[in-house]
């Protein structure tokens, strides 16, 4: 929704329930985009309402470049079972089959993940896929199983609460500042700039502290220990 509202700003016409029928053509150089419009039809069985063509909707865009970003894919024809690599793969959905828990293909040694398994999906899941594969990888050269009980990492190490955080734990979040709408239209420089010293702190002070249920208590716990031995040594 930022990218949107942030690409509005800086004067792109968003068209939206439109479909490109053909590229026009003049003197062997781009002319146009042919698109149709549509309206949204009645849901279907998954619940969602597809588009339906609008007769006598078309119409011509001028266009002197067009930059093509429809359904893109894998292209995974080099390591397909007719391939080179012999690895089994999905080719309707141009994806590799691999064990969920391991990522491990059909071929031993060989680890695949991110869209090249899932399809089109967000960064956070290729980074973890990535993550996770780094890890089989790892199992898979020492000669270790590859399917491991998951261990849990909890923090043991107590940070005292910064001062005057508890006030701030319930503030809205600080808007990460942009360059001008002017100076963003000039190029493709970096757009988001940074926090303050100050946003930076009242940001960190919204953290709420999830690790004091596993760090506090065993602090408190010392305090009362040692509490217990200073009146132990007094008497």
């Amino acid at each position: 929704e930022e990218e949107i509202e942030a690409m509005i700003q800086e004067g792109v016409n968003l068209e939206t329930l439109i479909t490109p029928v053909r590229i026009i053509t003049k003197d062997g150089r781009l002319a146009g985009l042919e698109c149709q419009r549509n309206k949204l039809g009645e849901p279907d069985a998954s619940g969602r309402r597809r588009p339906v063509p609008i007769e006598g909707s078309e119409y011509v865009a001028p266009l002197d470049t067009l930059v093509v970003a429809i359904s893109e894919g894998s292209d995974i024809d080099c390591i397909s079972v007719a391939g080179s690599m012999e690895i089994e793969t999905d080719p309707k959905a141009s994806t590799v089959k691999v064990d969920m828990e391991t990522l491990c293909t059909n071929r031993p040694g060989v680890f695949a993940g991110g869209d090249l398994v899932t399809g089109p999906n967000t960064i956070v899941e290729a980074i973890a896929a990535g993550k996770k594969a780094s890890v089989m990888i790892d199992r898979y050269i020492k000669g270790e199983e590859l399917k491991q009980p998951r261990t849990v990492r909890l923090p043991d190490k107590y940070i005292e609460p910064i001062e005057g955080s508890a006030e701030l734990a319930g503030t809205a979040r600080v808007d990460t500042p942009r360059a001008s709408v002017q100076w963003r239209k000039r190029g493709f420089a970096e757009v988001e700039m940074s926090l303050s010293v100050e946003e930076a702190t009242r940001e960190a002070c919204r953290c709420m502290r999830c690790d004091l249920e596993f760090t506090k208590p065993h602090v408190e716990e010392e305090m009362e220990e040692k509490a217990l031995a200073a009146g132990d040594e007094s008497a």
